[in-house]
């Protein structure tokens, strides 16, 4: 019976497999750990118990065993040397693993180094551990997804493509206001990148999945903010960045409807639950539109 299971480290275009038999060295042991739990609480002063507010991951620890055999093949003191470029603590390389479940998902994580140890003690075996931490706890799709809400106008037009250094292609456009209907099939809530794209004054993006009255977020420009035609504003509501074109250099963050963001909270795509994102402005036309991107998230 073939094994499927396989796990890899990916880092500047370079790869190294944790498993490979070929080479003569084994994953005895891959532990992808749990993520902490940020513990919010405070003691009830005149009650027993807690209140708890508790309501976010920390970082998580993965650990693997690998063992190098020269009676496979294995050179082994090179087995042990060939992960050191990823052990490096000033580097992010990102683990990449499948394992044995329908449809061989693969899932990834971004670590950082916390532990490289092998004993150089025969000559026939070496056993080495490696550890790392992941900041971010939550184990990715490495394919992203989209979705696209028109914001509508009178008239349909068909896509466009704009130089502005490189070719920037717009999709077909939507005579119409036609909301894009999300479904996230992870373990996770998770926070897209949202590209807004002209022509459009006074922008708002909201998400709702019905639950709740106040939705699951928004974002939005200040009313005199136009993003004009062949021009986007890109917004990264993990990272809370707002740039236009994508540009570093051309941050608008001061121009986000930052009383929109605190009545609603940051755009959320929740997990297995069907979302709608909505986009409205003004002065607009069949190809004003929000482009949502995302990756799924899991817990293992």
């Amino acid at each position: 019976m073939v094994c499927v299971r396989r796990a890899w480290l990916t880092l500047d275009g370079d790869t190294v497999e944790l498993h490979d038999e070929a080479a003569g060295y084994f994953v005895t042991e891959l532990d992808l750990g749990s993520p902490d739990v940020r513990e919010v609480t405070n003691g009830r002063p005149d009650r027993h118990g807690l209140d708890d507010r508790t309501a976010l991951f920390g970082g998580r620890v993965v650990s693997v065993s690998i063992s190098a055999l020269v009676g496979a093949g294995a050179v082994l003191d090179e087995v042990a040397a060939m992960f050191a470029p990823y052990m490096l603590p000033g580097v992010r390389p990102t683990l990449h693993y499948v394992l044995d479940r329908p449809g061989l998902p693969e899932r990834t994580l971004v670590v950082r180094a916390q532990t490289y140890a092998y004993k150089v003690d025969d000559a026939y075996q070496r056993d080495v551990q490696l550890a790392w931490v992941a900041a971010d706890p939550v184990a990715r799709d490495p394919a992203a997804t989209t979705a696209t809400a028109w914001a509508g106008a009178s008239s349909a037009v068909a896509g466009r493509s704009y130089d502005l250094v490189f070719d920037r292609v717009y999709p077909a456009g939507s005579s119409a206001p036609a909301p894009a209907v999300i479904v996230s099939p992870g373990d996770v809530d998770v926070l897209p990148v949202i590209r807004i794209y002209g022509p459009i004054t006074e922008a708002s993006v909201r998400f709702s999945d019905g639950a709740d009255p106040v939705g699951n977020g928004s974002v939005g420009l200040v009313a005199s903010y136009v993003i004009p035609a062949g021009a986007y504003v890109e917004v990264d509501c993990d990272a809370r960045t707002a740039y236009l074109n994508g540009n570093r250099q051309q941050s608008v963050l001061t121009s986000l409807d930052w009383l929109e963001i605190s009545a609603n909270g940051w755009p959320t795509i929740p997990a297995r639950r069907p979302t709608t994102m909505s986009v409205t402005g003004s002065s607009t036309t069949s190809a004003t539109q929000a482009v949502a991107t995302w990756n799924t998230g899991y817990l293992s």
